[in-house]
């Protein structure tokens, strides 16, 4: 009898321990869940992130704050550290923004080759022009002009978004305009064009970015550089042949 008393009471006490831990443990999540917002209310993004690593430790990596404390590392422009969380998410789930978040890390942290692999995913997934023009940027910046032109030739058709735009420089120094994406991309595909030597391409090219935005001096100054350097060629061959 004695002994069935002790272990009914040790069991409740059991009982009771577990319960107040768990009790505890959700108190403590609460408290840092209340910090969080309190801080981002307040824009203390530091706060914040502490309060996120808090709640990490209480609820573990599988914890939906790992995507937030990517966000957050992002946010500050802390590409190595954003790098790092977003692998460690990318290894649980595949998701578009992380993907995103990974792709400007590891552009920032000047690793194009590999932020190409990324974009190529993203574009696999967005299928859509803005994704195609920052693929096709860094493919051009490894030099890999035919990748970046058929990256591009297979987005033209794709719906462009209507306000957004691209910041280029103009021809008065230390001043910028903001050329349409449509521009911006027709612009791009005359690059690429241009590094496969066909200038009657990038005169094509051109010609459609200047008629979205007949003010984009970067698109005219290249088209008239392409333009004399085709007429060039071209009499350099008519010499040749006479």
């Amino acid at each position: 009898m004695i002994k069935r008393i002790i272990l009914t009471g040790l069991l409740t006490l059991t009982i009771s321990t577990v319960f107040s831990q768990k009790l505890r443990k959700q108190d403590f999540l609460n408290i840092e869940k209340s910090v969080y917002k309190n801080a981002l209310k307040n824009y203390d993004i530091e706060v914040a992130k502490n309060a996120v690593y808090r709640i990490l430790e209480l609820e573990g990596e599988q914890s939906t704050y790992l995507d937030t404390l990517a966000y957050i590392y992002f946010k500050q422009q802390n590409y190595l550290s954003c790098l790092q969380v977003s692998n460690k998410i990318l290894k649980q789930k595949e998701k578009k923004d992380i993907l995103e978040f990974k792709a400007v890390s590891l552009e920032k942290l000047n690793d194009i080759k590999s932020a190409i692999d990324v974009y190529e995913k993203i574009y696999a997934i967005n299928k859509d022009v803005v994704s195609a023009y920052k693929l096709a940027q860094l493919q051009q910046q490894l030099k890999r002009a035919a990748e970046a032109f058929a990256t591009l030739k297979s987005g033209e058709n794709l719906k462009f978004p209507e306000k957004l735009a691209i910041t280029f420089p103009t021809a008065k120094k230390g001043q910028a305009q903001n050329v349409p994406f449509k521009a911006a991309y027709y612009n791009l595909m005359a690059l690429t064009a241009y590094d496969l030597h066909n200038y009657d391409m990038a005169i094509k090219y051109y010609d459609e970015a200047l008629k979205v935005y007949p003010d984009f001096f970067l698109a005219k100054q290249n088209k008239a550089v392409v333009k004399m350097m085709k007429d060039k060629l071209e009499k350099k061959n008519d010499n040749s042949n006479k």
